[in-house]
């Protein structure tokens, strides 16, 4: 066996693919501005890509399917060779992207299901994530554990193999109950979690797992000069939360604090590279980490 001692180094992995989550409502351009990445390939696990010009797998629509083409992935990267579709950049970057993030959740839970001894296709009885497999969590301990796997394997693809790994999220608001501050609404991941301060879910598995978790809105303000109550835009356009604050989830482990101004897509062909290429330089004046997309 090599020396572990051996192998001490200091300073950042610049050779690690980045592994990132981009959280947001709705319609709000999560799945754009991840194509805007270096190298980028999507994965479309729901309805809602058709727009974006960027090469694509075709849409999967079980957890199996999602399986093979990771092990798929591994495989090729580990040859150095990918099919000539999956476009690279000059600096000879990847990025694979999985939209979304909820959409496999439900994946994993549809998979957890058919495993139950008392399923049956068109069957009359009706099995969910809170009864399968003798109920009390057991269905989602499961889940949690292909989540787990999944995540493992992505983990391969990023530092092995240097492939920036981006997740998109769904949100929805959520009640925070502080210790310190007492109840509060926030923007979460729309992820199962416990809630239990006891054990963990995807959710929690997931902001862990992720090096960014980035929430993408547009801010607005409440008026009622008319006597009813509006929330109208700032006029700011949409911006890229990258640390935590008590109205949404978001967070780093590169020092970057605040709110990136995110432009627009182009007109020309809906790319997002301006506003990847804006998040990136924020990265790079932190850590020096280049995930520049310079095609």
């Amino acid at each position: 066996m090599d020396s572990i001692l051996g192998s001490i180094s200091a300073g950042p992995v610049t050779t690690a693919g980045i592994r990132i989550v981009i959280a947001g409502q709705e319609k709000m351009g999560k799945t754009t501005l991840g194509s805007g990445a270096p190298g980028a390939l999507i994965v479309p696990l729901e309805v809602g890509y058709a727009g974006v010009q960027t090469p694509k797998t075709k849409m999967l629509q079980t957890f199996a399917e999602v399986n093979y083409l990771v092990d798929e992935i591994t495989y090729w990267a580990g040859q150095n060779s990918f099919p000539p579709m999956w476009t690279v950049g000059p600096d000879g970057k990847r990025t694979l992207i999985f939209d979304s993030a909820t959409a496999l959740e439900r994946h994993i839970h549809d998979a957890i299901i058919q495993r139950d001894p008392a399923y049956k296709p068109g069957g009359n009885k009706v099995i969910t994530m809170e009864s399968c497999h003798g109920g009390y969590g057991k269905g989602y301990n499961l889940a949690n554990d292909e989540f787990d796997s999944f995540l493992a394997k992505l983990d391969i693809l990023a530092v092995k193999h240097g492939i920036n790994i981006v997740l998109t999220c769904h949100v929805f608001s959520s009640k925070v109950m502080d210790p310190t501050a007492g109840e509060y609404d926030s923007w979460d991941l729309l992820l199962h979690s416990p809630k239990n301060q006891k054990t963990y879910g995807k959710r929690e598995r997931i902001a862990q797992w992720a090096d960014i978790v980035g929430f993408l809105y547009e801010p607005v303000f409440v008026s009622q000069d008319t006597g009813m109550v509006k929330a109208m835009s700032q006029g700011k356009g949409r911006v890229l939360g990258l640390s935590r604050t008590p109205n949404y989830m978001a967070g780093n482990r590169f020092g970057i604090s605040g709110e990136v101004p995110i432009p627009a897509p182009a007109k020309e062909n809906g790319s997002g590279k301006d506003g990847w290429n804006t998040f990136a330089n924020e990265l790079y004046k932190s850590r020096g980490i280049d995930i520049f997309n310079r095609q």
